[in-house]
């Protein structure tokens, strides 16, 4: 393995590139650019993916991140260690430690072995158009998706989710009546028969395997003939949740429509395949003790799981916590510690 000079040119570079969703493709355009000049063959898909590729071979490693980010600027800064500005965590930090890492193997560790990385766009948003793109025309033997677990850390399952849209509507009719009952009341009692059914199946489930209802959106309105209720729903899933039985509830009462807008199940891996085991060697080689996690939210790894079932995990630099906040930074310390350990792992698992 080559050595390696500790910079932040690279991951400065793109947390300086504001591009949050649906606002990502001239970064997307200047990144594989930039990769071109470094070696890689490089370009745009057709939904503004970043694709490119390092060496040649029969075993296809997906090293696959996201480029863009949740709005809101942030002054991008270093400060005793550490970069400030979007994306440094979620997740540039992690697409930039894919670049660096697949550079410093040496050709022997590269050989018989395609290094693609994918800059999925939209991973941010509900839709997320960029790894559904990618699922269609790649097929890897591995993937490692770039998402903050800490350098010394393996992600190896993300919650599900199920985002619903309730309606209930009613002629206007007068508040007073006995049989009055408002649009509102319908989907209160939708929200309700769900949060009764997600505490039920909660008890004694682990975090990870449990169903968590939040109410996103409460909305209600009238017109001169029509009263109306509107909510948003997300529940983030686990494993075993019965996704339509959940979808049942919240549409039980003939006065309530629902419609899911997205729907994901959970991913995880039981951690003894060859790309786990990789991952804990590189760590244990760097004298740490590796930390296996379960994330409550979602990734790209939820959107391609299903399509390619291959060896997936979720890594990258950085603290979680500051996902989308205000004060979102890495430390340059742990950001060239997740390059050595990808390295590593590059360069362990095994050519055909």
């Amino acid at each position: 393995m080559r050595e390696r000079e500790p910079t932040a040119e690279l991951l400065r570079w793109m947390v300086e590139q504001y591009s949050p969703s649906h606002g990502e493709r001239a970064f997307s355009g200047a990144l594989a650019e930039r990769l071109e000049r470094r070696g890689w063959r490089a370009g745009v898909d057709e939904v503004g993916n970043t694709v490119a590729s390092l060496g040649e071979g029969p075993l296809c490693i997906a090293l696959l991140g996201h480029v863009d980010t949740v709005p809101g600027e942030i002054p991008v800064r270093l400060e005793g260690g550490r970069l400030f500005g979007r994306g440094a965590v979620d997740a540039k930090g992690a697409l930039s430690a894919f670049v660096e890492a697949a550079e410093l193997l040496e050709e022997r560790e590269r050989a018989g072995k395609q290094l693609l990385l994918i800059g999925c766009v939209e991973e941010e948003v509900a839709v997320t158009r960029g790894a559904l793109h990618a699922c269609e025309h790649h097929r890897p033997d591995f993937v490692v998706n770039g998402e903050p677990s800490g350098a010394h850390a393996i992600t190896l399952g993300y919650k599900g989710i199920l985002r619903v849209e309730l309606e209930s509507r009613t002629g206007r009719s007068h508040t007073a009546g006995s049989r009055y009952r408002a649009p509102a009341e319908h989907i209160v009692e939708a929200w309700n028969a769900l949060v009764k059914h997600c505490d039920e199946w909660n008890r004694e489930r682990s975090l990870f395997e449990q169903s968590l209802p939040s109410l996103a959106t409460f909305l209600t309105g009238s017109s001169d003939t029509e009263e109306w209720a509107a909510a948003g729903v997300t529940v983030r899933t686990g494993p075993s949740s019965d996704s339509e039985r959940l979808l049942s509830l919240l549409s039980g009462s003939p006065a309530v429509s629902s419609l899911a807008r997205s729907r994901k199940e959970a991913v995880s891996t039981d951690g003894k395949d060859g790309l786990t085991r990789a991952f804990k060697q590189a760590i244990r080689e760097r004298g740490a003790r590796p930390a296996l996690r379960l994330k409550t939210g979602t990734s790209d790894w939820n959107t391609v799981a299903a399509r390619w079932q291959v060896p997936t995990v979720a890594y990258g630099p950085g603290d979680s916590s500051l996902d989308h906040t205000p004060h979102e930074h890495i430390g340059l310390d742990e950001y060239e510690e997740a390059v050595a350990v990808l390295a590593r792992v590059l360069a362990l698992l095994p050519s055909p």
